[in-house]
């Protein structure tokens, strides 16, 4: 699949995994701290999987394209021709134009196909130019990751191409359920698992986290013109998408109204993505607490700030990541409750 000379040649292999440590190590994300006591098998495997989300996410955002230098003009023509045709799908299911103008749209439309055709390990000996997909595929095999949840993912950075339209928490559920739950579902694989409700728990985990970065960012996402929170359960509580950037917001009692709902619906997928810490293999538990202990306390946070989250950022100081931390090793008790 990979090609007898690569599989077999272990000093590539090596630098691919090299390769996606430093991609890791460009970004300061706490993702990547939470798996420092999985075994360096797993541990190599996080950093392979997370190089090729973050080069998605980095697609979406602007800040990366893939190396294209070695495509023919047939092969580049073919690429912006399924990346218009992929346009037209998009533009139907959002009822809308990207929010991109149309040559940076349609050039990132392309960039995403060439990483959803790069799921699956290359057919012959013509690789990708990018040197963390031998490790990324490794990966895949190795732990048996079903690359249904990988298209997910990029479904999802597809969507963050268009406007955001989130009427329902039936809707955010679906957007979290690509960003967030198709990556855990490939984490649970990873880890190692038992119990056959484990996805149905991993999904739950991935909805928990990604609403509580919605929560975290609502000051950047407003700012940039993107609203995730769902727009008719705004209207329930009288409140209009003009309000959220009113600088009374804050003391607006239909606000404080949502957001203790909002919390509420964090804590119901909370109670439920717990349930998957025991279903984890041994070796393999302590990172997905450490996430738990840490999103738990960003919820009590924002319970303390309630209508402030406009105005103040959700972080941890560094005393209360040394608790999470020691919570999590057991030496002080933190509970996810109330």
């Amino acid at each position: 699949m990979m090609g007898d000379v690569v599989r077999n040649d272990s000093a590539i292999l090596k630098k691919s995994y090299l390769e996606c440590e430093r991609i890791a190590n460009e970004s300061s994300s706490s993702f990547l701290r939470a798996f420092k006591s999985l075994p360096k098998e797993k541990k190599d495997g996080i950093k392979a999987l997370y190089a090729y989300c973050r080069r998605a996410d980095d697609v979406a955002d602007g800040d990366w394209l893939p190396d294209f230098s070695k495509f023919t003009p047939q092969q580049l023509g073919s690429l912006r021709l399924r990346a218009l045709q992929r346009s037209k799908v998009l533009d139907e299911k959002h009822q809308s134009r990207g929010t991109l103008d149309h040559e940076a749209h349609i050039t990132r439309l392309c960039a995403l196909i060439y990483l959803r055709d790069n799921i699956q390990p290359a057919v012959n000996d013509n690789l990708p130019e990018e040197k963390f997909f031998l490790a990324f595929w490794h990966t895949i095999e190795r732990f048996n990751i079903p690359s249904q949840h990988l298209h997910s993912l990029i479904d999802g950075m597809e969507d963050d191409l268009y406007p955001t339209n989130y009427q329902t928490y039936d809707d955010l559920r679906s957007y979290c359920y690509n960003v967030a739950s198709s990556v855990g579902l490939c984490l649970l694989h990873l880890y190692g698992y038992d119990g056959q409700e484990a996805e149905h728990y991993a999904d739950e985990m991935g909805v928990f986290l990604q609403m509580v970065n919605i929560l975290r960012d609502i000051q950047s996402d407003l700012a940039s013109g993107r609203i995730y929170l769902p727009i008719s359960e705004l209207e329930y509580f009288g409140l209009t998408v003009a309000d959220l950037s009113s600088p009374s917001l804050s003391t607006n009692p239909n606000w404080h109204e949502f957001i203790q709902d909002y919390i509420q619906r964090c804590k119901v997928h909370r109670e439920e993505a717990v349930k998957l810490l025991p279903m984890i293999h041994s070796e393999s538990r302590k990172s997905p607490s450490i996430m738990v202990s840490v999103y738990s306390q960003l919820i009590k946070q924002a319970e303390r700030l309630c209508g402030e989250v406009v105005s103040q950022r959700l972080s941890l100081t560094p005393m209360q990541k040394a608790n999470v931390l020691m919570s999590t090793l057991g030496v002080i008790s933190i509970s996810h409750e109330d």
